[in-house]
C-alpha cells in the first residue's frame, strides 16, 4: 500500500453515523451534557456538534436548556424497561384482577406518543371491549393512556402530542385534557372514565406501574356490566401497587425508613 493510500482519510461520517454518536453520548450519561462536552465525547467538530444537537432538539431527541443538553421524550421513550419482564411481572395480577370482577384487565405502556396494549385478559368479557393487545392508539382517548399522561410535567404531555402524527388538537381540546390530568394528579395517578361519559358504556379505571427507574406502565380495568368505578378503583390501584414491587419500586416514604 502506497503512503498516499495509507494517509488517506477515511469516508467521512454521514449525518445518521453523526446523530448516532451523539445519542449514544446521553445515552451512556446521566444527567445534563453541554456543548463542550458532547464534542469531547464524540471526536466531532464543535459546530458539527452544535448543528446536530440542534436538529435532535428540534426533533425531540433531546431538550435545551440555560444548563444544558439532556434526553428529551422521544430518547425516553426508547429507554423504558423490557417489556417483556413487566408483563411476567404483571400477568398474575391481571389473572387474578380479571377473577374477582369478571371486568378486563389490561397492561399499557406509553411509547413516545402513543399507549401501547400489552397484555389483555377478559374471557369472554374481551369480545365486548374494543381494546385489542398490540393495538396503539392517542394516549388522550384511553383511560390507560390519560394515567400515563398524568405522570408526566405538562409540558413533556404538550411535547408527545405534537409528535403525534395525524392529530391535531384544538387550544380547548388541550385545555380540557391538562384540567383532567390534574384531577388525576389529585388522586395520585388514578384515572376514571364513567360509562356515562364513554359513548360505549364502558366504565373504565387505570393507575400507574413504576419501576425502580421510574413510570413503566398502567393496569386498567374496563367493564360494560354497569360496576361502578368506586369499587373497581382500589382494586386496581392494589394490582398496580403489587406489580411495582415486584418491579423493584420503593415508595418515596419508605425509602428513608428506619430499620426494624
Amino acid at each position: 500500500m502506497s503512503i498516499d493510500a495509507a494517509a488517506r482519510p477515511g469516508p467521512r461520517p454521514g449525518v445518521f453515523d453523526r446523530m448516532t454518536q451523539i445519542l449514544d453520548v446521553f445515552f451512556t450519561h446521566e444527567g445534563r451534557l453541554l456543548l463542550d462536552d458532547v464534542s469531547l465525547a464524540t471526536g466531532l467538530p464543535r459546530s458539527t456538534t452544535f448543528r446536530m444537537l440542534s436538529q435532535l432538539v428540534e426533533l425531540h431527541w433531546l431538550e435545551h436548556t440555560d444548563r444544558g443538553y439532556r434526553t428529551g421524550v422521544r430518547a425516553r421513550a426508547l429507554r423504558a424497561p423490557d417489556s417483556e419482564e413487566l408483563r411476567c411481572a404483571a400477568a398474575p395480577v391481571l389473572n387474578e384482577l380479571h377473577l374477582r370482577t369478571r371486568a378486563v384487565a389490561h397492561l399499557s405502556v406509553l411509547e413516545g406518543p402513543v399507549v401501547r396494549y400489552l397484555d389483555k385478559i377478559g374471557g369472554a368479557a374481551s369480545s365486548s371491549m374494543p381494546s385489542r393487545v398490540g393495538a396503539r392508539l392517542s394516549p388522550d382517548r384511553t383511560v390507560s393512556g390519560k394515567c400515563l399522561l398524568a405522570e408526566l410535567p405538562p409540558e413533556d404531555v404538550d411535547t408527545l402530542l405534537t409528535i403525534e402524527a395525524g392529530r391535531e388538537r384544538s387550544t380547548a381540546q388541550l385545555a380540557e385534557l391538562h384540567r383532567e390530568l390534574d384531577q388525576i394528579r389529585t388522586r395520585r395517578g388514578l384515572a376514571i372514565d364513567a360509562a356515562e361519559q364513554c359513548g360505549m358504556g364502558i366504565t373504565a379505571v387505570a393507575a400507574p406501574v413504576h419501576g425502580s427507574r421510574g413510570l413503566v406502565g398502567s393496569i386498567s380495568l374496563a367493564s360494560r356490566d354497569g360496576a361502578p368505578a368506586r369499587d373497581l378503583a382500589p382494586l386496581v390501584v392494589v394490582a398496580a401497587r403489587t406489580v411495582s414491587r415486584t418491579l423493584g419500586f420503593v415508595p418515596r416514604s419508605s425509602r428513608h425508613a428506619a430499620p426494624v
